[in-house]
């Protein structure tokens, strides 16, 4: 599995589509399926709320799982929001961990972190 972090806008899609060449019918959008590249990981732990157990082998028998970045800034005053931050960061710990490879985008530019 690759794991692909980075800000909001900072081209994760693009780099999935046109470095590594899925298409949209690849893509599946803060949803577990059949499709190869989740997108959106941080909005399926919100709408969840919160990592769960059993998500772990189907994200790690994923090609792509990308991510927004969400710890880095202010730290929000809402308790949900800082315990939904958290549980982000600790599943991409997990997921970079397990993954063969782990890339973070930044201004569109790719930074290979693993692999």
């Amino acid at each position: 599995m690759i794991l692909v972090v980075g800000g909001l806008g900072a081209g994760k899609r693009d780099f999935v589509s046109q470095v590594l060449g899925y298409g949209e019918a690849d893509m599946a959008c803060a949803a577990l399926d059949h499709r190869p590249v989740l997108l959106d990981l941080h909005e399926l732990i919100r709408t969840e709320g919160g990592f769960r157990e059993e998500w772990l082998a189907p994200l790690l028998a994923k090609d792509i799982v990308v991510c927004c970045e969400v710890g880095c800034g202010v730290v929000p005053l809402s308790a949900v929001e800082r315990a939904w931050r958290e549980a982000v960061g600790r599943t991409c710990t997990r997921l970079a961990a397990e993954a063969e490879v782990v890339v973070r985008i930044v201004c569109g530019l790719p930074q290979v972190l693993k692999g």
